[in-house]
């Protein structure tokens, strides 16, 4: 526990030293649905439903924390650290993997709750959003998608060759993650072709598992078994591929 407890605190810390990453995991999303209220509003809509922008989607953009996480900052920063050599070092040491994977895991999950809360936040305090009555099944469906997503950053950051690797396809991958969102645009309008490729996004489905929660209503079974076929495939992967020091 020692142990965990040192790692955290210095995995926090290394995180500190990257303003970039940390302001992109706590502030992107709840400054883009501060930026995108205030230009568009909140005003009920046709291709909302009757409903706002916000009102109809607020979720969305707490998933796009999942995108950034999951995709981009788990595996860059894992990737850096075996690069440079700091994990070797690591490995060197009495730290079993476990501990080091919790550590990280700890601090990544802290700051990822953290945005996708702040979002929720700036939609129901600054353009009054109501709350759901089920608050804590939403925060629930939350820590539970952004599991999944640590995981699979996991998995990427064994299959990914460098940092370089990580950033470049870590960033295409976002952004069409963060497009299926429903973030942008309404997905009722979009034509059914693009609706069908948007229901194999992973971050559609926690749209669909979290969004029936915001509305009051009960969410269904199949976005929760595709998380959860997720989760299982990732945490797999990951652990098969980590490694403490880069292939030669």
């Amino acid at each position: 526990m020692k142990a965990y407890r040192a790692l955290v605190t210095a995995l926090w810390r290394s995180q500190r030293r990257e303003p970039v990453g940390l302001f992109f995991a706590f502030a992107f999303a709840p400054a883009l649905v501060l930026i995108l209220g205030l230009i568009f509003g909140n005003e009920p809509r046709p291709e909302f439903g009757g409903r706002g922008m916000l009102d109809s989607g607020l979720p969305g953009f707490a998933s796009l924390v999942l995108a950034m996480t999951g995709v981009l900052q788990v595996p860059v920063s894992l990737l850096t650290l075996r690069d440079t050599g700091a994990l070797r070092r690591l490995e060197l040491t009495p730290l079993r993997r476990s501990t080091f994977v919790a550590a990280t895991l700890t601090v990544n999950f802290l700051v990822g709750m953290v945005g996708m809360v702040a979002a929720l936040l700036v939609g129901v305090v600054v353009f009054q959003v109501a709350l759901p009555s089920t608050v804590l099944g939403v925060l629930l469906a939350c820590a539970f998608g952004l599991v999944v997503f640590l995981a699979l950053g996991f998995a990427l950051a064994g299959l990914y060759p460098s940092v370089g690797a990580a950033t470049g396809i870590g960033n295409v991958l976002m952004i069409l993650l963060m497009l299926t969102s429903g973030a942008w645009t309404p997905i009722a309008v979009l034509p059914e072709g693009v609706r069908r490729v948007f229901a194999y996004s992973p971050v559609r489905w926690f749209v669909e598992l979290v969004q029936p929660l915001w509305d009051g209503g009960a969410t269904s079974a199949r976005p929760l078994l595709l998380l959860a076929g997720l989760l299982v495939v990732s945490a797999l992967v990951g652990r098969l591929l980590f490694r403490w020091e880069p292939t030669r």
